[in-house]
């Protein structure tokens, strides 16, 4: 490979590995991510480690990282005794998988601790000797809870709509940045 376009690849991986899913994600699972991209090549976490200098441990917990996400899958190869990764390669499906990732990673314990805490304040409601000040600010609160369930909700449906591709239907797929660009 010519040495200027090694580095001129390099440079491109390097500031390009966010755009895959826009941002948040752990430098080294970046570097890898990209890297991977562009090498458009299924690789063991020996290839990994030796590209990228790192060691086979940080490797091996950003591929785990990325498999996780379901960025990365393994490729089991008929005679190849290691396992090799190939990277999911479609820019719009790497920010779905990585936007629901770390979406659904929020909203579920929310939602559940917000349950919990409606079922203690109904508890402490229904306690006999609560004075009437105490049962409107329950109430108070109660309503603001059921505001956040019915955000989160909102939430998980805009999750949906990215998970079920139907947010295509909204806001389509761009083909005009690869015409300006002469491909």
């Amino acid at each position: 490979m010519n040495t200027e376009f090694k580095i001129l690849r390099d440079k491109i991986i390097e500031d390009n590995s966010e755009t895959k899913t826009l941002f948040g994600m752990n430098e080294t699972v970046k570097r890898l991510m990209g890297m991977m991209y562009y090498y458009e090549k299924s690789m063991t976490l020996d290839d990994m480690t030796e590209m990228l200098g790192m060691s086979k441990a940080s490797m091996s917990n950003a591929v785990r990282e990325l498999v996780e996400m379901d960025l990365v899958q393994k490729i089991h190869v008929k005679g190849e005794r290691k396992v090799l990764y190939k990277v999911e390669d479609d820019n719009y499906e790497c920010f779905i998988k990585y936007f629901c990732f770390q979406w659904r990673k929020l909203l579920i314990p929310k939602a559940t601790s917000i349950k919990k805490q409606i079922a203690q304040l109904n508890r402490l409601k229904r306690k006999e000797g609560i004075d009437k000040d105490t049962v409107a600010l329950i109430d108070k609160d109660l309503e603001k809870l059921q505001a956040a369930l019915d955000y989160i909700d909102w939430l998980d449906r805009v999750t949906l709509l990215f998970e079920s591709h139907e947010i295509f239907d909204y806001v389509p797929k761009g083909e005009s940045a690869r015409a300006k660009i002469g491909l």
